[in-house]
């Protein structure tokens, strides 16, 4: 049965230094145990070629994707978080990894970071949850991007974060007319592309939520618009030949797992009768 878990982690959730809480102890150990449990890492356009059937489906590979979200510096810089220290990079603990291993263990090592177009949005962000030391920038985008092991992706507008709108709670539910989505997705894909040189492929739903109408009219029936291939939720789940293009299924570390153990259980793929 095909089967392939998106696994999504938060460079800014740095609690501690133990795999529970520090989401950059864990990626690196989880990096080794789905390299020695056989599975492969594979880019978001491999899955995103199955998908549409421009590639044929290998239901051997045991394949992984890895996706980052918010696009803090944490996933490309190392950086001092208060109070727990000096923290490795996203991207050096990928590098570390093929440093270790070397470049055959992981041939399409890779992952996906979703980033928050506005500029003024991502001030406002830092400076309410990060402490304001500007660690929510867009100034490693283009070389980030350039360089392969991490492409940069759509993660909307403003994220309609609480620390951008000034209220309690934020949501993505709200997102239900067609001149939001535009200004979410599009505007979005078109401000990142200024400083990547690249329009984005994929949009992650901040806070893993959607409306209706973004999911069931906006993706699919404006294609040329947003020039999308798919669209990723954090609905748990791995990704099967079921799965909505338009909402994918994603696994967060911290939520639905919280030690290698419960990983490896969590990305089992489901049997079913027609298996």
């Amino acid at each position: 049965m095909f089967s392939c878990p998106i696994l999504t982690y938060h460079s800014q959730n740095i609690g501690g230094s133990s795999y529970a809480e520090n989401d950059h102890v864990a990626l690196a150990d989880d990096l080794l145990a789905l390299h020695l449990a056989g599975h492969r890492i594979i880019p978001m356009d491999r899955l995103a070629d199955w998908m549409d059937g421009s590639e044929p489906v290998d239901d051997t590979l045991k394949p992984i994707v890895l996706t980052f979200d918010d696009g803090c510096n944490f996933d490309v810089q190392d950086l001092d978080y208060p109070e727990h220290g000096p923290q490795r990079s996203f991207t050096g603990i990928l590098e570390d990894f093929s440093a270790d291993h070397g470049p055959d263990a992981q041939s399409e090592l890779h992952a996906t970071s979703f980033v928050i177009a506005s500029r003024r949005a991502r001030e406002l962000i830092d400076k309410g949850s990060l402490f304001g030391r500007g660690w929510i920038s867009d100034d490693w985008w283009r070389t980030t991007d350039q360089a392969g092991l991490v492409a940069i992706e759509n993660h909307g507008w403003d994220h309609n974060h609480p620390d951008v709108s000034g209220t309690d709670g934020g949501t993505f539910h709200t997102v239900d007319t067609h001149h939001q989505c535009l200004e979410q997705v599009v505007r979005a894909a078109a401000a990142i592309e200024s400083r990547t040189g690249r329009w984005p492929n994929y949009f992650a739903y901040p806070f893993g939520e959607s409306s209706e109408y973004i999911r069931d009219s906006f993706f699919p029936s404006y294609p040329q618009t947003h020039g999308c291939r798919a669209a990723l939720g954090t609905e748990a789940g791995c990704v099967t030949r079921e799965s909505d293009r338009w909402n994918l299924p994603r696994l967060v570390c911290g939520r639905d797992w919280t030690s290698v153990d419960e990983l490896l259980e969590v990305i089992q793929p489901v049997t079913t009768e027609k298996d």
